[in-house]
């Protein structure tokens, strides 16, 4: 499957943009394969019943199958929010004229997104993992203004959820920074999940 990370950050209202593939992962992520190698031969004619035959009697090589795609209900395809509540924060307005105090700017909360959003994705790719879920995963969170992340929701499919997909996005989240603005910022991140052909 395929993840990519689409803007705008601060949800403005205004129609996402595709921001291209940023992360990747087959149908059977998570999924580890063993290869046997076949033992190379050291010149000479084959021996019967050598190595390359009890090799090639053993039924090893290189062919596994597959594993099986998860057979997901339309209940565990829902869509639905889970997390904290990320309604606006009220805005205090600070009449001593004390220091700057404002929302983060798209270039800021880009940037920290194209340099911190790896864990986010590598929770999305393992809870889908054998699935071939496909659909937009939104990620709100609330940014306080010490550039802390206090508050997030995911919007996921049900599966994705009793997957753990919330606790590991928390968790993540947990480590961002943002620049310290002085005013919490709502920032939503919508994360595409696309099954690859192939």
């Amino acid at each position: 499957m395929y993840l990519a990370l689409r803007p705008p950050w601060g949800g403005h209202g205004t129609a996402p943009m595709d921001a291209g593939v940023v992360a990747e992962a087959p149908s059977d992520a998570g999924v580890a394969k063993v290869k046997k190698k076949r033992p190379g031969r050291r010149g000479g004619a084959r021996q019967p019943g050598g190595e390359d035959e009890d090799w090639a009697n053993s039924g090893g090589g290189e062919e596994t199958e597959p594993p099986r795609l998860v057979q997901l209900s339309a209940s565990d395809r829902a869509l639905e929010w889970r997390g904290d509540d990320t309604s606006p924060p009220k805005q205090s307005i600070d009449m001593g004229g004390g220091g700057e105090s404002r929302a983060l700017e798209n270039s800021e909360i880009q940037s920290v997104i194209a340099s911190q959003s790896a864990g986010v994705q590598n929770c999305v790719v393992q809870a889908a993992s054998n699935t071939d879920l496909a659909g937009t995963i939104t990620v709100k969170m609330v940014v306080e203004g010490t550039g802390k992340v206090s508050r997030s929701r995911v919007q996921a499919p049900r599966y994705l959820h009793n997957q753990g997909l919330l606790s590991c996005v928390k968790r993540e989240l947990a480590g961002w920074r943002f620049p310290a603005t002085g005013a919490p910022t709502l920032v939503t991140v919508p994360v595409n999940l696309t099954v690859s052909r192939g």
